[in-house]
Formats: structure tokens, C-alpha cells, sequence
């Protein structure tokens, strides 16, 4: 839950984060980001099926970060800033507590 909640976003621009990102290692953690400034996160978890889901909303507050606000019992920790850096189809997503989660893009 950690890394949808921070992110950390480069010069590239915030069009680029549109689309789908498959976290490199860890618990196979995708994101998916709309237009329209929605946000799907599927991983690993401890639901009775193993995974979970939660839907979202996400906004640039500037170039570097970006906020996310989940719903369902993401909603729990509240909006959450992040650093986001988007460079040669990685995303990498810096949380509040300084952990790094990096992310390719999805084909």
C-alpha cells in the first residue's frame, strides 16, 4: 500500500504516467492510470483471495509529486504525496518514507 501511496514524477510530463505499470520485483503490484485522473491498483495481498484491488484518484500537485487518494479500505491512510520520476518507460514512485518502488510500462 506503501507505494500507491507516494510517487515521484520527472520532466517528462504527466500525460506520460497515463496507462499501465508493472512493479519490477516485489509483490507484482500493477498500476493503471486514466486520463480522466483515475487510478486502479492490483497486487498481492491479504484478502481471502490472495489479492486485492482498490480504485483511486490521483493528481499532479506539481511536476514532481503526485497525489493519491484510494478508495475502499485504501481510503484509511488517507491522500498521500509522492515523488514520481517517469525516464526511458520506468516509473519509479518515492514514498513518504522514502522507500523507492519502480515500475516498467506494461505492454
Amino acid at each position: 500500500m506503501a507505494t500507491t501511496v507516494a510517487l515521484l514524477v520527472s520532466c517528462s510530463g504527466k500525460s506520460s504516467i497515463v496507462g499501465k505499470w508493472q512493479e519490477i520485483g516485489g509483490d507484482n503490484e500493477v498500476l493503471e492510470f486514466f486520463k480522466d485522473g483515475t487510478v486502479i491498483v492490483n497486487a498481492r495481498g491479504v484478502s481471502p483471495t490472495g489479492k486485492y484491488s482498490f480504485t483511486g484518484k490521483y493528481s499532479f500537485v506539481d511536476d514532481n509529486h503526485i497525489k493519491l487518494e484510494m478508495g475502499g479500505i485504501g481510503a484509511l491512510a488517507g491522500p498521500v504525496v509522492m515523488g514520481v520520476s517517469i525516464s526511458g518507460g520506468e516509473l519509479s514512485l518515492t514514498a513518504p518514507d522514502g522507500k523507492i518502488t519502480k515500475y516498467n510500462r506494461a505492454k
